[in-house]
């Protein structure tokens, strides 16, 4: 429906205008040392109405535009500077260009000539289209308007150095693009943006792009971090979201299909027997039996190393699950105190009583973030975390990175591998525990051996239970079994009666929550190419409204 509407206007659009048509715009765009620019366009176009063709560019701020230039077919235009008149006569427009300056902008204009097939070389000089913020150089420009009549069937923006500079990677150079379908990259050296459908009345091209600091010595200081340049762009774009597969993708998948499904199914037969786990790490593929004891030394990060990297057929744990075990276990040791929330029955507020939990930085790091979006009365309410993980995403999705990390360094400290992600023999008997730990939290219900467990244990059990996702059940089970023990562990950590489910669920839900809202936010919206977004792209400079015959 969204791509409907800019072709249904765009269709209106050229049946009131009659054949006129602009049938590609190919852009490129050479960038200084000191951030200005040398914009080239070449226009091929069919004219049916109007006396001269005309390019709004608003918007400047510190940026100036000048030096016009347009040729069609080697000849060049003469110019007239900024003495252009729009009521002049098409006649006296033909073969001349010229500037109206505004208090918004400028406007670039040339005259049409003849009506018909035309195709144009059109330069002009852009000061400060790079400019230098406190931790990058960046420019978020709009080189093609929307409301042009008629609207572009295809654009190509091509935007490379005029200058020697370290090659433009995506280790220095970052890129994203807005206000039409198709596609932006850096390749060879170079940003290429191309739109994969005509632009529509509504559509526009606008490119993001940042780039390390050391490459220019741009003469515009805007000041200020990058990040914010980037999120005011990204607020209301799609990056982030689903856009589906590409056709090429959808017919590998028809195509492979046959085959895929057979690798699933022969995933799910292994899955249902019990070969779940990676030989490289515990030794074996199917582990049975049950460990009472709390594996690992209690290291959560040791756990969530094998649990992440020691899956056969599962990409990863949820990191959610971490996260989760995190504040309940800050909660059981009362770090962190629950309060009731009274909008909510469901929830509870997590209220900040220590400003450090733990020497491990990682661990250390994840609870200044929730103490951070607790805000100044440190208490954790509804909808905060999600707010601060969407602002700091980066630092929330790197996260659980840095978490398997750790836990993968314990292994290497205790002289665990054999190689580097390959257990030795007592590595792979630790690990193993990890499993065994956790079969006898899902079946201790039907186990013969249910003797009565100390409160501190019981704690330190539903920990875990929130790291292996089953946390809801055996509390369920825990309190079924052993109210009393239950009841006790309510009151040591300091809960109201009644409320251990409920702070289980909501620290688990509000954990998932605030990672996917992160990951959300960060798509592929860290710059590294692929598809654009048709919505986004405030804050830009240059551009403006409309453009073409009039």
């Amino acid at each position: 429906m969204k791509r409907f509407v800019p072709a249904l206007c765009a269709m209106l659009l050229s049946l009131s205008l009659g054949a006129q048509q602009i049938k590609d715009i190919d852009i490129s765009v050479v960038i200084g040392k000191d951030g200005s620019a040398t914009v080239t366009q070449k226009w091929d176009i069919e004219v049916t109405r109007g006396t001269e063709w005309y390019l709004p560019i608003g918007n400047l701020g510190p940026m100036t535009v000048g030096g016009l230039e347009v040729y069609e077919n080697g000849t060049a235009f003469e110019s007239v500077g900024d003495r252009w008149d729009v009521d002049w006569s098409r006649s006296r427009k033909t073969g001349k260009c010229g500037i109206v300056r505004k208090d918004s902008g400028a406007e670039l204009c040339w005259g049409l000539g003849e009506y018909g097939r035309h195709n144009w070389t059109v330069k002009y000089r852009l000061t400060g289209l790079v400019q230098a913020y406190d931790d990058a150089d960046a420019f978020n420009f709009m080189f093609v308007n929307p409301g042009m009549e008629p609207s572009p069937e295809h654009v190509k923006l091509t935007v490379t150095p005029g200058f020697e500079c370290p090659e433009w990677t995506y280790d220095n150079t970052r890129v994203w693009g807005f206000g039409f379908y198709g596609d932006i990259n850096v390749k060879d050296g170079a940003v290429v943006a191309e739109s994969s459908e005509s632009l529509g009345y509504t559509g526009k091209v606008i490119a993001l792009v940042k780039f390390s600091k050391g490459i220019f010595e741009p003469a515009v200081v805007k000041g200020g971090p990058v990040q914010d340049l980037i999120d005011r762009a990204l607020d209301g774009s799609s990056y982030g979201e689903d856009d589906g597969f590409p056709g090429w993708m959808a017919f590998l998948t028809l195509l492979f299909f046959g085959g895929f499904f057979i690798l699933l199914f022969w995933m799910w037969i292994a899955s249902a027997r019990g070969f779940k786990w990676k030989k490289a790490l515990f030794g074996k593929k199917k582990i049975e039996g049950w460990y009472r004891d709390i594996p690992l030394e209690g290291n959560l990060f040791a756990a969530e190393y094998l649990l992440v990297k020691g899956k056969r057929f599962e990409v990863s744990a949820p990191a959610q699950n971490i996260i989760g075990a995190l504040f309940l276990r800050w909660i059981m040791n009362g770090s962190v105190r629950v309060q009731p929330d009274p909008t909510s029955s469901k929830r509870v507020n997590l209220a900040f009583v220590s400003e450090n939990v733990s020497a491990d930085d990682v661990e250390q790091d994840l609870y200044r973030f929730a103490r951070t979006a607790s805000g100044s009365n440190l208490v954790l309410e509804k909808n905060e975390f999600e707010t601060w993980s969407k602002k700091n995403y980066q630092k929330m999705t790197g996260w659980p990175d840095r978490a398997v990390a750790r836990g993968k360094t314990w292994f290497h400290d205790k002289r665990y591998f054999e190689r580097d992600g390959v257990c030795n023999l007592d590595g792979q008997k630790e690990a193993c525990h990890l499993i065994e730990f956790k079969n006898f939290l899902e079946d201790f219900t039907i186990s013969d051996q249910r003797e009565a467990v100390e409160v501190k244990m019981w704690k330190d059990y539903l920990v875990y239970a929130q790291l292996f996702g089953i946390a809801d059940k055996v509390a369920k089970q825990f309190k079924k079994l052993y109210p009393s023990e239950y009841a006790m562990v309510e009151q040591s950590a300091g809960l109201e009666s009644g409320t251990l489910s409920r702070t289980i669920w909501w620290t688990n839900n509000m954990s998932m929550r605030s990672f996917n809202t992160a990951v959300a936010k960060a798509g592929n919206i860290n710059g590294t190419g692929g598809h654009t977004s048709f919505g986004g792209g405030g804050g830009f400079s240059g551009g403006g409204f409309g453009g073409g015959a009039r």
